[in-house]
């Protein structure tokens, strides 16, 4: 077994000597003689051998060999003169960031757990945790997670707060190790008791949905108005939500019966192909025997209906029912204690 130590740690030198050799036919004459005067001259000596036989390096093998060289050279400098993070941040100088990382993670195998805490949140408590933090931390802390993870937690931010996080994302360059030691530090004491207290879903869109339900009619236009002004897409979704197809039931007879006079038929065919029965019941026992009957007929024979196109053909009967109830035409059924308008 000696014997086989013995021998490998006789090859390891061999290709540390041809290595090194490679390195002084790389660097020239001029160069290499000035490393070579450094040194014993039986060393001296084996490297001559060794170089001798090297007769041509082309440019890029060169360049290979003198990059591992100086990787080689700051990587030894680094760890004797500034410690683990000192090394770190003159890695990421030196090599780039990718490189640096995987020299970092064997040098500090702990370094990935830094943050982890916001990744093991849901994306959605993490993004409103972090809100109130300077755009320039949160870029920091992010950068030290799995991109999956950051991505997820960026795209829970504001708008404005996304923009300003990843544009200080984008220009992160060096920070030294301390810095972000310090800062999971700060994190892990204020952030953490908050990403693990309870939070409770809240639909602000199903409660306004609900009040307005329970309100007049003027006071729902008088709201949706007001949202407008500031967001007409939040308007038009409020309004989406506040009668939809199903909603179809909530008329009384003689509405549903305004409704069919001036609704496109094909329009009603389409809407009803996967609609749910007590809506299409509501239809039909306001036609006539005869005009009941070819609209079943007419529903049975459409075939490979695209569910785009039922929901474009509803929401159109649904913008109609609006047009209607705004005209004075119909009255959409509201829930009991409306603040009905004298």
């Amino acid at each position: 077994m000696n014997s086989t130590l013995n021998k490998t740690g006789r090859e390891d030198l061999a290709e540390q000597r041809r290595k090194v050799a490679a390195v002084l036919v790389a660097l020239g004459p001029e160069r290499a003689s000035k490393l070579l005067r450094n040194l014993p001259p039986e060393l001296v000596e084996n490297l001559a051998s060794e170089t001798a036989a090297i007769e041509t390096l082309s440019h890029d093998e060169k360049q290979a060999i003198l990059t591992e060289f100086a990787q080689e050279l700051v990587a030894r400098r680094l760890m004797a003169e500034g410690g683990l993070p000192y090394t770190i941040d003159l890695l990421t100088r030196t090599l780039g960031a990718e490189r640096a990382a995987e020299l970092a993670d064997r040098l500090d195998p702990g370094r990935k757990r830094r943050f982890r805490y916001l990744a093991d949140a849901t994306a959605e408590v993490a993004a409103m945790v972090l809100a109130a933090e300077p755009s320039s931390l949160v870029a920091l802390a992010l950068a030290h997670l799995e991109p999956a993870d950051a991505a997820k937690i960026l795209k829970c931010f504001p708008p404005d707060k996304q923009a300003d996080v990843a544009v200080r994302l984008a220009s992160l360059e060096h920070v030294h190790a301390d810095v972000v030691d310090d800062l999971d530090a700060d994190f892990r004491t204020r952030l953490v008791p908050l990403l693990n207290q309870p939070i409770s879903a809240f639909e602000g869109m199903d409660l306004l949905v609900e009040v307005l339900h329970s309100s007049s009619q003027a006071t729902e236009k008088l709201v949706l108005d007001r949202i407008s002004e500031r967001d007409k897409a939040l308007a038009d979704k409020v309004r989406d939500a506040l009668f939809t197809f199903g909603d179809l039931t909530r008329l009384d007879n003689r509405a549903i019966q305004e409704v069919l006079k001036v609704i496109d038929t094909r329009d009603l065919v389409v809407a009803l192909k996967e609609a749910e029965d007590e809506v299409a019941q509501a239809v039909f026992r306001n036609l006539s025997e005869r005009a009941r009957e070819n609209l079943q007929e007419e529903i049975e024979f459409v075939r490979n209906v695209r569910k785009k196109d039922i929901s474009e053909a509803q929401k159109r009967i649904v913008d109609v029912i609006r047009n209607l109830e705004a005209e004075g035409t119909i009255q959409i059924e509201r829930a009991e204690g409306d603040d009905v308008d004298e």
